[in-house]
């Protein structure tokens, strides 16, 4: 497997879909993770620098356990946007939808694996939120039955 750091525009790109900045949204929406003293915390525009920087920070150890020759200034990914220089810059078209989300958690997700400790951080935590918010983003989401399934009866023969 290989590993990359992911540029500060796919940090900005998650975060602006979830601090509602996404104008095909209306409203601004409530993000909610838990953090690691299972805390209820959420994400908004005025914390989204520190959250970024918390995603990217993990990203990088992730790239610096794939490749331990590596320094911080020259990993592989985006060279010279390291977690600390992060601060948040809202998209500022509508065109990020649900399933362009969803693929840039998986996207986050596989650069920030390298750990075996991944699935236990506050990195995780937060791209699972970002990821459960597509997902009832997605169309027909809400209207769609399945809460709890139910087999279809059974035709009787004659």
């Amino acid at each position: 497997m290989s590993a990359f750091v992911v540029g500060h525009d796919h940090i900005d790109g998650l975060l602006t879909f979830v601090t509602g900045h996404n104008g095909g949204y209306g409203q601004r929406q409530t993000v909610s993770y838990w953090d690691l003293n299972d805390e209820r915390c959420q994400i908004t525009q005025d914390n989204a620098t520190e959250i970024g920087r918390i995603l990217l920070r993990e990203n990088e150890r992730s790239v610096m356990a794939r490749y331990p020759d590596c320094s911080e200034g020259n990993m592989p990914g985006t060279i010279g946007e390291a977690s600390q220089d992060y601060v948040f810059k809202p998209w500022m078209m509508s065109n990020l939808d649900a399933v362009m989300i969803l693929k840039a958690c998986a996207c986050f997700d596989y650069q920030a694996c390298e750990t075996g400790d991944y699935d236990k951080t506050l990195a995780w935590r937060i791209i699972h939120a970002i990821r459960m918010h597509a997902i009832h983003r997605l169309p027909r989401y809400s209207d769609s039955p399945g809460w709890e399934l139910h087999r279809p009866a059974a035709r009787k023969s004659a």
